[in-house]
């Protein structure tokens, strides 16, 4: 009861630990995917089962935050910070179910570019949040994550505009306008955390 009530910050932080490792399992899963697109079916279904192991983990620390007297950080920010991770895996999920249903059967290199840089955002993530008590690290971190977001926003601006050069196919033009926006969005989301990871540092730092 009473490691309920006063959590071992050391194991708190460990599950945040655990949910950002799902990121970059599953960004590192979906880079390999558009790599390689004929193992889509296998990846697609690991991808998934990712997305539902960080589901349950983002779970479970927001229900044990609920149940302690003095959690290690606010309980809002916790709830801020866990939403934004699981976000990123859902995203990620989103476009592996995206790409399959499109029919995105062969390599395409600004997919393969965006999914690099959305694997490079999600290892940052996870370096930021294994070092979360050292607020330097941090912020250096978050401006990488920040980084990232922004060489994703150049490449999806340009694999776009490139999908309308010559006499384009209609069905292509949809196909990988809507995985690029996707890949992109995955990089939004990571921008976020990073947002929140700055605000956790300000606060608690």
């Amino acid at each position: 009861m009473l490691e309920m009530l006063f959590p071992n910050e050391r194991t708190f932080f460990a599950q945040f630990s655990q949910i950002a490792q799902h990121l970059t399992r599953a960004a590192v899963m979906l880079r390999e995917a558009f790599e390689e697109p004929s193992r889509w079916p296998d990846l697609s279904a690991s991808i998934e089962q990712v997305e539902r192991e960080a589901d349950a983990a983002s779970h479970d620390v927001d229900v044990g935050t609920h149940r302690m007297l003095i959690p290690p950080m606010d309980r809002e920010d916790i709830h801020l910070l866990s939403t934004g991770l699981r976000r990123v895996v859902d995203i990620i999920g989103g476009a592996a179910r995206r790409a399959v249903s499109l029919g995105a059967t062969e390599r395409r290199d600004p997919a393969v570019q965006l999914a690099r840089t959305l694997v490079r955002a999600t290892e940052e993530i996870e370096q930021a949040i294994s070092h979360i008590k050292e607020s330097d690290f941090v912020l250096a971190q978050c401006r990488l994550i920040k980084q990232c977001e922004e060489e994703g926003d150049a490449i999806s601006a340009s694999a776009i505009s490139h999908l309308f050069d010559g006499r384009p196919n209609p069905i292509d033009v949809l196909r990988w306008k809507t995985i690029y926006e996707q890949l992109e969005e995955g990089l939004d989301a990571c921008e976020d955390v990073a947002n929140e990871l700055e605000t956790l540092t300000v606060k608690h730092g």
